[in-house]
């Protein structure tokens, strides 16, 4: 209870103050991270001090104090030291997880520091039900991001209905569709096909790999270290989906695929030596569950992408370009056809968007080269809305949405 009152508040005022400001300004400012910061690391150096003064003090105050009898019971209440280094641990992994995400462009630095901040701020107990150990609030990134895809996968489910409907029946009233790029050719198009091939059957041996360590060393950890690793499968599952981008690029790289088939060697060759025939039925399972879940995820990826590029994507004159502004893909790519210029001027931009520096390159580019004199931008998406929502998930489930659901399941399969 001490540590509700102490957070709870904290993490409203925080969660509040915050979704308004990226709904009026589109961003968060550092004084509400750098306020939880100092408040949570405040409260937990107290009572680590606390833990080791609490008895010399609460012996003082009760037969010094209030001069009670030498025999009487002196209760002394404090906080374990096992409950703070689970804090902070989870809030250190929160950390690396927060800048991972940021570095591979799945989110702004604000919304990564806005969720150490969470992590850091958020009692365990409110993940008791899909507690994992060591980092807990990965609960709370499952709760975060699986209401923005149920809000894309149904807005963007409604959309393509809707443009389906225009295309079949009305197209002389309304043509959603976009002009086909005629300056591909076959021989482009085929190119571009052959890499999203080449690339999805990547992606797809690499979640095989990691699947089949789980499904063949599940049972010798157990037996050797007593831990069952089959508890994190759900949330291998969620962060599949979460980094499905991020990975994508991943697996792009030549290394990579070296990599997964050196990988899979050793486990195939493991597991034949060990136990041929559990072994072919692993595999078996494992290429079937992972060729659906690549399916099922490629449509959904698509119809998402589908609904951005048609619903999220504003047209705006090149002088109006400003800083915290998101490219488009389509502009992004016109500009690294200047791969010289685009290198050395331009390089990486980050989720949060244009900085000054980029914004006046790509002007001075355009200027010279008269190439754009209008440019694509993707319109502000409240995400930080939407980590308070994932917050409030959290304090009401006390779980992480997919393991309710997965659990639901199960419950029905039995």
């Amino acid at each position: 209870m001490i540590f509700d009152i102490l957070f709870l508040p904290f993490v409203f005022f925080i969660g509040l103050i915050t979704s308004y400001e990226d709904i009026k300004f589109g961003k968060v400012k550092n004084k509400w991270i750098l306020l939880g910061l100092i408040w949570g690391l405040a409260v937990i150096i107290f009572f680590l001090i606390w833990y080791f003064i609490a008895s010399p003090v609460t012996r003082f105050y009760y037969f010094n104090i209030i001069d009670l009898p030498d025999n009487s019971p002196a209760p002394v209440f404090t906080v374990s030291l096992i409950y703070l280094y689970r804090v902070v641990l989870n809030t250190f992994l929160a950390l690396i997880i927060g800048f991972l995400m940021w570095r591979f462009n799945a989110w702004a630095a604000g919304d990564a520091k806005l969720f150490i901040i969470y992590s850091l701020l958020l009692p365990l107990k409110y993940y008791w039900k899909s507690y994992l150990p060591y980092f807990p609030s990965f609960a709370l990134l499952i709760n975060i991001f699986i209401p923005i895809f149920l809000y894309l996968l149904i807005r963007s489910s409604f959309y393509y209905s809707k443009f389906i409907y225009f295309r079949l029946f009305k197209p002389t009233k309304i043509d959603l569709s976009k002009k086909k790029d005629k300056t591909d050719t076959k021989l482009d198009k085929k190119k571009k096909l052959w890499e999203t091939v080449k690339n999805m059957a990547v992606m797809l041996l690499g979640f095989i790999a990691i699947f089949l360590i789980f499904g063949l060393f599940q049972q010798p950890i157990k037996e050797h270290f007593s831990i069952d690793i089959s508890s994190l499968l759900i949330f291998v599952f969620a962060g599949l989906i979460i980094f499905s981008g991020p990975l994508s690029k991943v697996f792009q790289k030549p290394i990579t695929l070296k990599i997964i088939l050196l990988v899979l060697t050793v486990i195939l060759s493991y597991g034949f030596i060990s136990s041929p025939q559990s072994t072919w039925q692993i595999l078996y399972q494992t290429v079937k569950l992972m060729i659906i879940f690549m399916t099922v995820l490629t449509l959904f990826r698509k119809l998402i992408d589908f609904y951005v590029m048609r619903t999220s994507l504003k047209e705006i004159k090149i002088e109006e370009l400003e800083p915290n502004m998101n490219l488009a893909e389509e502009t992004l790519n016109e500009l690294k056809k200047d791969k010289e210029y685009y290198d050395k001027y331009i390089g990486l931009i980050y989720p949060c968007g244009l900085t000054m520096e980029q914004v006046q390159a790509i002007k001075i580019w355009e200027n010279k080269k008269d190439k754009l004199k209008t440019i694509n931008i993707y319109k502000p998406f409240p995400f930080v809305v939407w980590m308070f929502l994932g917050v409030i998930i959290t304090l009401l489930l006390q779980s992480s949405l997919l393991y309710l659901f997965l659990g639901s399941i199960f419950e029905l399969m039995k």
